[in-house]
């Protein structure tokens, strides 16, 4: 379809930031996409937009990634001027960005933050069925949609093809070395010890060389402080025909119908929702 829209990306960091992570591997997959039709107006880290800017580019539509480091006073001219998405990644209706202390998820009012700004969206785009069942269950606005996926290039898609005979270490298992809380890799590590699971620490920054170092195990043993939208490496992990062991009901994709899935059924899957949710979004930008 023709979009005649131009857009506005804002995110806090980039795929070429040394601070990216998966969102920023997420969001290049957008960014590319809108500059291969052509509507890509600009791309912005969130620190960069002043009022200024945003009056100067009022009547552009705005596509909004992480925006952590996006002032208040822009956040409230964008709502009340300017037509845009919020492209979520994690929860930032709350405080902490993660509800997982509270019952159920449900966030007290007290911790809620950027309601208004979330509400004022024409789409709030959520990543998978839990990430969308805990933004509904906490704020009263009705723009909630959902892609229920992540998002690889096809070169990376093809990559993991190349590694789907990967010989296996015997009877190891996978953990993720990081220092990040989030990842919790002091838990992984003792419910291996606890539960006689041999193991070994993986990691790489180059995101190639890890998922070739995660291709020679036969598990993956994943653990996570906060409830995951659609946390890449679990999908990847089952590109690559490695048996997840996770706390499931924190893994967003497992409650998609498609999460059964293994090696190339999940590759063609998953590339198949990428393009779906891509066309999507243009129809969300220039509706």
């Amino acid at each position: 379809m023709t979009n005649e829209k131009s857009i506005i990306f804002i995110a806090d960091f980039l795929a070429n930031d040394p601070q990216r992570g998966g969102a920023e591997l997420h969001d290049k997959i957008v960014i590319e996409y809108f500059k291969s039709t052509g509507t890509l107006h600009e791309v912005k880290r969130s620190t960069e937009i002043t009022i200024d800017y945003v009056k100067a580019n009022k009547e552009k539509f705005w596509f909004i990634s992480n925006f952590v480091f996006l002032s208040n006073h822009v956040k409230a001219y964008l709502s009340k001027h300017c037509q845009y998405v919020i492209y979520e990644h994690d929860y930032k209706f709350c405080k902490e960005r993660n509800p997982i202390k509270y019952k159920d998820f449900k966030v007290p009012e007290s911790s809620k933050i950027n309601v208004n700004f979330f509400r004022a969206a024409k789409k709030v785009i959520c990543l998978s069925k839990l990430h969308y069942d805990i933004f509904d269950r906490n704020l009263d606005i009705s723009n909630l949609v959902s892609i229920k996926c992540s998002m690889w290039s096809d070169e990376d898609l093809e990559y993991m093809k190349t590694l789907q005979d990967t010989p296996k270490k015997a009877g190891l298992c996978a953990i993720i070395n990081s220092t990040n809380p989030i990842k919790k890799t002091p838990e992984a590590i003792s419910f291996c010890d606890a539960t006689g699971l041999e193991y070994e620490l993986i990691q790489s920054p180059d995101h190639r060389e890890f998922l070739k170092l995660l291709s020679q195990y036969e598990k993956l043993v994943f653990m996570t402080g906060h409830p995951e939208p659609t946390p890449r490496v679990a999908i990847e992990a089952k590109m690559l025909n490695c048996t997840l062991m996770t706390q499931k009901h924190l893994i967003g994709v497992s409650y998609e119908d498609y999460f059964h899935l293994t090696g190339d059924a999940m590759i063609e899957k998953v590339r198949t929702m990428r393009d779906e949710a891509l066309e999507q979004l243009e129809v969300w930008t220039c509706e």
